[in-house]
C-alpha cells in the first residue's frame, strides 16, 4: 500500500511540475486600479474578468481575449493581445460630462451603465516563475440613464499578474 501510494505521490507531482497554466489573476494600474481574473481556454484564447470599484460605483466587465506571438526572433514569451467584451455597473453620480462641457447636477443621481469594450496590447509571460507584465489599451463605450453616452478611448493599463 505505501508503495502504491509512492508511485502515486511521485506521479502527481511530476503532472504538477509539468502543468500548463489556466489561470491568472492580478492588478490592472492605469486611469484606474482594477482586480482582474483570466481563465484561458487554449494558448490562443482566454475570458477575463474585470472588476473596478470607484467613481462612485461598481462595474463588471468581461472580455474575449485572443494571443499571438509577437517578435518571436526577440523572445519566445511575449505575446499581442486582442479582444473584445462588455460591461455592465452602476454609479452615483452628481455631474456628468459631454466632451469638454461638465453638467452639475441637483442631488446625487443613481445610473445604471452598459457598455462595449475593446482591448488591445502586449503581454511577456516569464518562463522562471509564474507572473506576468502587461500593457494595453481598453477603449469603451458606455450607455447610462444619466449621461446617455460616453466614448472613452484614452484606458492606458499596466497589468501584473500571478500565473497558477
Amino acid at each position: 500500500m505505501k508503495r502504491i501510494l509512492l508511485i502515486f505521490g511521485l506521479f502527481l507531482t511530476g503532472s504538477v511540475y509539468a502543468q500548463n497554466y489556466t489561470r491568472d489573476a492580478g492588478i490592472r494600474l492605469g486611469d484606474h486600479f482594477i482586480a482582474t481574473g483570466r481563465m484561458h481556454m487554449d494558448d490562443e484564447n482566454a475570458l477575463e474578468l474585470m472588476l473596478f470599484l470607484g467613481r462612485g460605483g461598481v462595474t463588471v466587465t468581461i472580455l474575449k481575449e485572443f494571443f499571438v506571438p509577437a517578435l518571436n526572433h526577440l523572445s519566445d514569451n511575449l505575446y499581442f493581445q486582442y479582444g473584445f467584451g462588455a460591461h455592465l455597473g452602476f454609479r452615483n453620480m452628481d455631474h456628468y460630462q459631454v466632451l469638454t462641457r461638465t453638467y452639475e447636477l441637483d442631488e446625487k443621481t443613481f445610473t445604471p451603465l452598459l457598455g462595449l469594450d475593446g482591448l488591445v496590447g502586449i503581454e511577456y509571460r516569464f518562463p522562471e516563475f509564474p507572473v506576468l507584465i502587461g500593457f494595453d489599451i481598453k477603449p469603451y463605450f458606455e450607455y447610462s440613464t444619466t449621461q446617455f453616452f460616453t466614448l472613452y478611448l484614452q484606458s492606458v493599463g499596466f497589468s501584473l499578474k500571478y500565473r497558477f
